[in-house]
């Protein structure tokens, strides 16, 4: 249960609390005694152990005036650590210890030194209590409560228990204070290793090296006895010292204990050197003895440090490490100048280990300018070290939209004293690189700062794999969604082929129903070239599906500006007007007409769109034109165009022209000034027209219109085969024909029937290869997806049952050659598909068949 405690011992723990915040231990706790002794007795002692286990004083108060030079005296003579003191007896026992109702003869108590049994007659303590500061199971102090002879107070058992609260309290802020210091301690002890290793390592003298060395370890590390001996001869040869009176000036391999460090290459700590038989004393009262060897990694020992100690202060283990820190260090120094890179790397190591290699280190002093600049730091910011030391870091390194939140993190972190985190970012030969810096503060024994430091780490390369894996994915998403598209394109593509087969079917019945003249006559041959131009756009649709390349063939651009702008101009409105104005001698170019309609519907698209309220003419040309290196410079892009005759394709509106700042952009992908467009229309045209070797020109002025003239190479000839004229089959041969599709396959029975063809028409496979043992047949026209087989199959099975018969190929998909390398037909034929081609085709088969006196090619016509 919770001790209750009065509202005054309420206050005293709450205002011994606050003094212990401070790691400021000796002030801090002179306060606190100065806080005790009015409440609990006339002397309060504090007397902990330090970072050593060594019993020392920390604070004494006493509440009568009158007794200060006596409080003084004990101060100055360390009476308190009498070893038959209160405290030094609380300290050993760790037990609690209460005299109460001491007599004189208490004082006259002959173990007592002189002057304590002095004082203490001055004194004349009547009751005392001192308890042990206990924490972690160790006893790190003790404190101790006296009531003075002129006193009529007693220990209570309540102040006995507030007393041990206290106690408790003030051991752990003791143990936080020593654990502080020494920590404060190792980190300013390897910050003077270093720079001590430094001071050796500027010298390649070896009697120099020597002379430093020893009078470092004396000056900056403190310790009173050091010597150093090198290996000379097979024997070790005094060469530096400092403390000794006398010193041997030659030890053998055999003696002592820098002998045996040598010979096993081993540092030793000799904690009491009575107990080592090897041990020389030189000076008297040797009590300890640390010996470490001097060598280059794992090379012999080339000599030995030695310190010794007379007990005040004593080693300790820290005393050791950082010797054999030290050692390695100077062991380097001792080799000669052709190893003397060698030597700077090793140091330059061991300065990034303690640096935290690997990251940038930057030190700054209490006004922020930089004392501390790591190998890295130079690296990764691009800046010298000798360039940036003793400048400010914020105006050096940082932008000027980083610099306040760096000054806030630095007034958090000296304040709060906690770590701080910040990014910057930077740009290094075109590179952007990011670093995130870690600020900490250091500060003196007494509470000022003694620098910041801050540890950055490089997140560049980090970063950029990022950002390469995320782009990555992204590709690997688009590629997975392409690959879905195109599975859909071909199957839409197939479906629609069927319907534009339909189309262009009745659209045919039509035409035969109305004569020429009649107002439906033109309506009927403009649904009859949409449709075909929709199977155009299809088949390219299939090449983007299966990425197959379309065959190039002669395009005579007149026609196909004349055939395209007829079905436009009904789109576009009345009010705009297209006029047109042809080459007649303009040569073939060879092309993909798909493509070249596309570059002409997007040009004359983008025109009417420019026109102010859908008002104004659009002129479309034709020309021939020989084009010069001259020429280059005209074009929007260096296309390195070849001299030679082009076709030009010349579109002109006169609408609102085109920015500046904008005609620079027009071309690239997925830009777009209008608010519903996709900005792949002139980028599209752009990309066509560089894929067959041509160029593109662009004359826009705001408010003048716009001119786009394309470039498209000529054909140097152009031969047309015209197609044979279909004839009809014996009367007692069969064209066979299978098709899934009843709408289909009732189309092409009715264009061969028409055409006076005999016609065996099946819906699947099975049915129509059963058929063919009962009937002539003069050629199959067979559908690649059926019901129960694929069409492949359908064509492997008649070529081996009837191989005679020729075969052809009538889909929707379009056919690659790779997957015909086995199957045994000699054509294939894309719908939707005109009557005269499907006629055609059957004619080159029966054409095979009578002339046939080979097995059929496995080569694919179209």
């Amino acid at each position: 249960m919770a001790r209750r405690w009065t509202v005054t011992q309420t206050r005293l723990l709450a205002d011994v609390g606050a003094l212990l915040v401070s790691l400021d231990g000796i002030e801090a706790l002179q306060q606190v005694a100065r806080h005790i002794v009015p409440l609990l007795g006339d002397l309060c002692a504090i007397v902990i152990r330090d970072e050593r286990q060594q019993v020392r004083r920390v604070a004494l108060a006493c509440a009568d005036t009158r007794y200060q030079h006596l409080v003084e005296h004990l101060i100055q003579h360390s009476l308190l650590i009498d070893p038959h003191s209160i405290p030094a007896r609380v300290l050993d026992s760790s037990q609690p210890l209460l005299l109460a109702d001491l007599s004189d003869e208490y004082y006259d108590d002959p173990a007592f030194s002189p002057l304590y049994r002095d004082i203490l007659r001055q004194i004349r303590p009547r009751h005392i209590l001192g308890v042990p500061m206990r924490g972690h199971g160790m006893t790190c102090g003790a404190l101790v409560l006296t009531i003075t002879d002129d006193s009529s107070r007693r220990f209570t058992s309540n102040d006995i228990d507030l007393i041990c609260e206290l106690a408790r309290r003030i051991a752990m802020a003791v143990e936080n204070i020593l654990l502080y210091r020494s920590t404060q301690r190792r980190l300013e002890q390897l910050l003077m290793v270093q720079r001590v290793a430094a001071l050796i390592n500027s010298t390649l003298q070896t009697d120099l090296i020597c002379r430093l060395v020893v009078q470092q370890l004396h000056d900056v590390f403190g310790y009173q006895l050091v010597s150093m001996y090198l290996l000379q001869n097979g024997a070790l040869h005094l060469q530096a010292v400092v403390g000794y009176d006398r010193l041997l000036p030659v030890i053998q391999l055999h003696e002592g204990v820098a002998g045996r460090v040598v010979r096993n290459g081993r540092a030793e700590f000799v904690r009491d050197a009575q107990h080592d038989p090897d041990f020389l004393e030189v000076m008297p009262d040797t009590k300890q003895c640390i010996a470490v060897p001097l060598r280059y990694e794992t090379a012999e020992p080339v000599g030995v440090i030695i310190v010794e100690s007379q007990g005040n202060p004593a080693l300790d283990d820290e005393d050791f490490f950082l010797l054999s820190l030290l050692a390695d260090q100077i062991g380097v120094a001792f080799f000669n100048s052709l190893l003397f890179e060698r030597l700077r790397d090793t140091n330059e190591r061991f300065r990034l280990l303690i640096e935290l290699a690997g990251n940038l280190v930057i030190c700054l002093d209490p006004d922020l300018r930089i004392t501390e600049f790591n190998r890295m730091a130079a690296q990764v910011l691009a800046r010298a070290r000798e360039d940036v030391i003793g400048r400010p870091f914020a105006t050096t390194l940082l932008s000027e939209a980083e610099r306040p939140l760096f000054a806030a993190l630095v007034r958090e972190v000296i304040t709060g004293q906690e770590d701080r985190s910040f990014e910057t970012s930077f740009w290094v030969d075109g590179r952007k690189c990011y670093v995130l810096w870690t600020v900490t503060c250091r500060r003196q024994t007494n509470g000022t700062i003694g620098e910041l430091l801050l540890v950055g780490q490089d997140l560049t390369d980090q970063r950029e794999k990022t950002w390469a894996l995320v782009r990555d994915e992204q590709r690997l998403q688009a590629l997975e969604r392409f690959e879905s598209m195109a599975i859909m394109a071909g199957g839409i593509a197939h479906d629609f082929n069927n319907l534009l087969s339909m189309v262009v079917a009745h659209a045919n019945a039509l035409q035969t129903i109305y004569p020429t003249g009649n107002p439906a006559d033109q309506h009927i041959h403009h649904l009859i070239e949409a449709a075909h131009q929709a199977g155009d756009l299809v088949r390219e649709l299939l090449s983007f599906a299966t990425g197959r390349q379309t065959a190039l063939q002669p395009v005579d651009l007149n026609h196909l500006i004349q055939e395209t702008i007829s079905l436009l101009q009904s789109s576009l409105g009345p009010h705009v007007h297209i006029r047109i104005g042809l080459e007649p001698s303009l040569p073939a170019v060879l092309a993909d007409p798909v493509h070249i309609r596309q570059v002409l519907m997007n040009l004359v698209i983008n025109a009417a769109e420019a026109l102010p309220d859908q008002r104004g003419e659009i002129c479309v040309q034709t020309g021939l034109c020989v084009v010069t290196a001259r020429m280059q410079s005209r074009l929007i892009r260096q296309h390195h165009l070849l001299p030679g005759q082009y076709a030009i394709l010349e579109v002109r509106d006169n609408g609102e022209g085109i920015d500046p700042v904008i005609r620079q952009r027009i071309f690239e992908p997925f830009f777009t000034t209008k608010p519903y467009g996709h900005g792949l229309g002139l980028a599209s045209v752009l990309h066509i027209v560089q894929r067959y070797g041509g160029g593109l020109e662009v004359d826009s002025q705001p408010g003048q219109g716009s001119t786009f003239t394309v470039w498209i190479p000529v054909m140097s000839s152009v031969t047309t085969e015209m197609l044979p004229v279909p004839s009809p089959t014996s009367a007692e041969s069969y064209i066979l024909v299978i098709d899934d599709n009843p709408e289909v396959r009732a189309l092409i029975e009715r264009i061969l029937v028409r055409a006076g063809y005999r016609v065996l028409a099946f819906h699947n496979g099975n049915d129509a290869i059963r058929a063919i043992s009962d009937h002539p047949v003069a050629c199959a026209l067979i559908d690649i997806t059926l019901a129960d087989m694929h069409g492949y199959e359908v064509c492997r099975q008649i070529a081996a049952m009837h191989p005679h018969i020729p075969l052809a190929l009538v889909s929707g998909y379009a056919v690659q050659a790779e997957n015909l390398v086995d199957v045994p037909v000699m054509a294939t034929l894309q719908k939707p598909f005109r009557a005269s081609e499907l006629l055609a085709l059957v004619r080159r088969l029966l054409e095979n068949t009578v002339h046939k006196e080979t097995p059929p090619s496995h080569s694919m016509d179209t």
